[in-house]
């Protein structure tokens, strides 16, 4: 009786993997071996990662309107200045918020108005003690689109000014890029976000119009953030 001819899948996966024995064709082993690998990828890159879209310009000159951000999504620790997303209530609806880490559990901050000379406007500076610091330093914060100002609306009516604010464990203390313009730590929401909120961190700008911007595209569905 005339013995079936084997099929490539047959002699790589029978031959190969259950046998030991070495198959016709090692090309066919390879191309196997190549999609596992890409299929393996995809899935760990998807579990760990995630594309966020931009909308509003609390965060400019940092980020704009319609830009996207890779996200890391397996981490509980953020340091001063990563730049989170935090899943929060509003209006009994979540919603995700893409602000600056400023001051992390432990850390105090204490905001300081002063009166720019040349044009009279009172803005305020930001000044924090490191956890485990002695000592106040005046953040030099060149990521912030202009200077912060007091009447800017978005601080609190009763915001402590010339005062301590220490950060509970657990927490961050966090602000947009566009001062003038996030809504923030310090408005009515409350003076901290708690880590168990934070979705994730920025690890890659994503170039618009870019072929990584298509791609990931088509692997993600956008998680949109607000001011």
């Amino acid at each position: 009786m005339k013995k079936n001819k084997k099929q490539k899948w047959e002699i790589v996966i029978k031959d190969r993997f259950l046998t030991n024995e070495k198959p016709e064709n090692p090309y066919v082993v390879a191309f196997l071996y190549f999609v596992v690998f890409f299929l393996s990828f995809l899935l760990i890159f998807v579990c760990f990662f995630q594309l966020c879209n931009i909308s509003g310009q609390s965060m400019e000159s940092t980020y704009h309107n319609g830009d996207h951000v890779l996200l890391l999504k397996v981490t509980s620790t953020y340091e001063r200045e990563d730049v989170i997303v935090i899943t929060k209530d509003v209006q009994n609806k979540k919603t995700n918020i893409i602000k600056r880490v400023i001051a992390v559990e432990g850390d105090v901050l204490i905001f300081e108005p002063y009166k720019n000379e040349e044009t009279g406007e009172e803005l305020v500076a930001v000044h924090r003690k490191n956890r485990g610091s002695d000592k106040f330093v005046k953040l030099e914060e060149s990521y912030i689109k202009e200077p912060m100002k007091k009447n800017s609306g978005k601080f609190s009516n009763d915001f402590p000014f010339d005062t301590e604010i220490k950060i509970p464990e657990g927490n961050v203390f966090v602000m947009g890029d566009n001062r003038n313009h996030s809504n923030d730590s310090r408005t009515e929401d409350g003076f901290f976000y708690p880590v168990e909120a934070v979705y994730g961190k920025s690890v890659l700008t994503v170039s618009k119009g870019s072929i990584l911007e298509y791609l990931l595209q088509l692997l993600y569905h956008d998680r949109n953030t607000a001011d």
